[in-house]
C-alpha cells in the first residue's frame, strides 16, 4: 500500500476530515458542534467534549495564518465570558468561568511567529498546535496529525537565531552601539 501527501485546498474538506479522525487529537475526544463564536473574528471551527469533559475549542486551515493564535485566544474568551449561556447549550460540558477552553489550532504549517506566541502564552491559555498532512491511499483520504509541543527549555538557541531577519542575526540579545550619525539617522 503506497501513500502520498495531497494538499488540501478547501477547508471543509479538512473539518471533515477531523470530524472523522478525533481520536488522533485526543483519544475518548467527541466533537459536538461547529461555527460558533463571536462573529467579529472567524469563528470556533470546531466544539470538542474531552474525556474529562471540558470543551476543547478547534480552530482550521488550509494555509498558514499568523493571526490564527489570537483569533484562538478571542474566542476562547468569547467562550469562557458567555458561559451561562453556553452550559445551556452544551449541558454535557464542563464549563468554568475563571478558566478559558484550551484551544487547538490544525494547520499544515506554523509560523515562527506564531509558536513564539505559544511559548510566550500564560498557563491559562496555551493552545496545542497539530501540524497536518493529508494523505491518500488509493481512494482514500485521511489526515496525519503532528503535535507541536516545544517548550523554550528544549529551543536551541541557535535555531531561535536562525529564524531571525538577516539584518538581526548575531545581534539578538546583545547590546548594540550606534555612531553619532547613526543615531541620528535613526531618529530623523
Amino acid at each position: 500500500m503506497t501513500f502520498r501527501t495531497v494538499p488540501l485546498q478547501n477547508k471543509k474538506k479538512l473539518i471533515e476530515l477531523i470530524r472523522t479522525s478525533s481520536s488522533l487529537l485526543e483519544e475518548g475526544m467527541e466533537i459536538i458542534d461547529s461555527d460558533i463564536g463571536s462573529e467579529e473574528i472567524p469563528l470556533i471551527d470546531l466544539v470538542a467534549r474531552r474525556r474529562s469533559g471540558e470543551a476543547l475549542l478547534i480552530h482550521t486551515g488550509v494555509t498558514a495564518d499568523e493571526k490564527a493564535f489570537l483569533h484562538a485566544a478571542a474566542q476562547s474568551a468569547w467562550f469562557q465570558s458567555n458561559h451561562t449561556l453556553l452550559r445551556r447549550i452544551y449541558p454535557e460540558l464542563t464549563l468554568d468561568n475563571q478558566v478559558p477552553p484550551r484551544a487547538a489550532l490544525i494547520y499544515p504549517e506554523f509560523p515562527h511567529l506564531m509558536k513564539r506566541f505559544v511559548r510566550a502564552a500564560p498557563p491559562s491559555f496555551a493552545p496545542m498546535l497539530f501540524r497536518y498532512r493529508c494523505l491518500v491511499s488509493e481512494d482514500t483520504q485521511f489526515l496525519y496529525l503532528e503535535r507541536f509541543d516545544k517548550p523554550r527549555e528544549q529551543m536551541r538557541l541557535s535555531e531561535e537565531d536562525a529564524s531571525l531577519p538577516p539584518f538581526r542575526t548575531g545581534i539578538a540579545g546583545k547590546d548594540v552601539m550606534l555612531s553619532p550619525e547613526e543615531r541620528e539617522a535613526f531618529f530623523s
